[in-house]
């Protein structure tokens, strides 16, 4: 009920300071000045300094009265309170007048507080792109009192001056298009680049020590790379296998191939036969001409044939062959090392 009869003393005051105020623009119409009288106006207003309020009406300012195309101006408009009462500014339409435009809608803001009564200080932000006068619109502003009563009353609409550049035609020179500034090319400009170059020839000089170190068996770094003896290499693999214990959990399959993978690594390292691809025939037919002792040639061989039907066939070795198998391996490296230490001492 109370904003009904708020709504009805806006609409009666506005009425009322419409009749009263003759020939004067229209507060809520934002045209631009339309007739050479009111041009005239303006500028008598502006050229002396004074601005007429039209009675009845509450005074507002901008921060400048004449801005350049595109420039913002600050609209603001001032109000004391007293203790109890409450105020209300009605937003402006957008645009507030045709060809100005709001930057910043309208905000109120306390600025002070001085016995017992409020500044209230209500601001909007406008600019304009086009020149010439510009009548503001007046800004309704009501204010309850602690009664219950509604004051109503408005803002004055100021005019705003819009101008442009003056330009002197008569003396004026156009240019042309400067062409495109070339700066000297700086040393930090080119450090990248200088950094990605010795980080490419970095990575090529590395590859190229790698493959060729490589291939002499030696490190990056150029020590020469220290390579265990055959029989080391598969004595420790023999080891390693008796340590695992496989033929004891009934995974003689893994076993023997495990044992027979390392005798085929030993016999291509110390003869440089192709063992690893031969079948267990093919093996033995290449170690005939060794000088292999027969005996171990035998039990060696018994052994491949033993490894071959449990690979192959799914044959149960018996306990005593599983327990002779590394055995005969290690009797198989030791004398083959050994006999190749008396070749080498023949030789000298």
């Amino acid at each position: 009920m109370r904003r009904f009869l708020m709504i009805l003393l806006m609409f009666g005051s506005l009425g009322a300071l419409m009749a009263g105020c003759g020939k004067e623009p229209s507060a809520g119409s934002g045209d631009r000045l339309g007739s050479e009288d009111r041009r005239q106006d303006a500028q008598t207003s502006q050229n002396s300094n004074v601005r007429e309020i039209p009675e009845g009406m509450l005074p507002s300012k901008l921060s400048k009265d004449t801005i350049l195309i595109g420039d913002q101006v600050t609209w603001s408009m001032n109000l004391d309170l007293k203790e109890g009462q409450e105020c209300y500014f009605e937003q402006p339409e957008d645009p507030v007048a045709q060809g100005v435009e709001t930057i910043e809608r309208l905000t109120m803001d306390t600025l002070s507080l001085k016995k017992g009564k409020l500044d209230i200080e209500g601001r909007m932000v406008l600019t304009a792109f086009d020149s010439g006068s510009y009548f503001l619109p007046p800004v309704l502003a009501m204010v309850s009192n602690s009664d219950g009563s509604v004051d109503t009353m408005f803002f004055d609409g100021p005019v705003l001056e819009v101008t442009t550049v003056p330009i002197d035609t008569a003396t004026f020179k156009p240019f042309d298009i400067k062409g495109q500034i070339k700066y000297p090319v700086t040393f930090r400009e080119l450090m990248p680049w200088i950094g990605l170059v010795l980080l490419l020839a970095a990575i090529v000089y590395a590859i190229c020590r790698f493959v060729k170190y490589r291939k002499e068996n030696r490190t990056f770094f150029g020590k020469p790379i220290v390579k265990d003896p055959p029989h080391i290499v598969a004595l420790r693999s023999l080891e390693k296998i008796r340590g695992q214990k496989l033929w004891q959990n009934n995974r003689q399959k893994q076993f023997y191939t495990a044992v027979t993978d390392t005798l085929r690594q030993y016999i291509s390292d110390r003869y440089h036969v192709s063992a690893m691809e031969q079948t267990s025939n093919e093996i033995f037919d290449s170690l005939k001409d060794k000088g292999i002792e027969a005996r171990l040639f035998d039990s060696l061989k018994q052994l491949f044939t033993t490894a071959d039907y449990v690979k192959f066939a799914k044959h149960n070795a018996s306990t005593e062959e599983n327990e002779e198998a590394i055995p005969t391996a290690v009797r198989f490296v030791n004398a083959t090392f050994m006999q190749e230490l008396e070749n080498n001492k023949k030789e000298e």
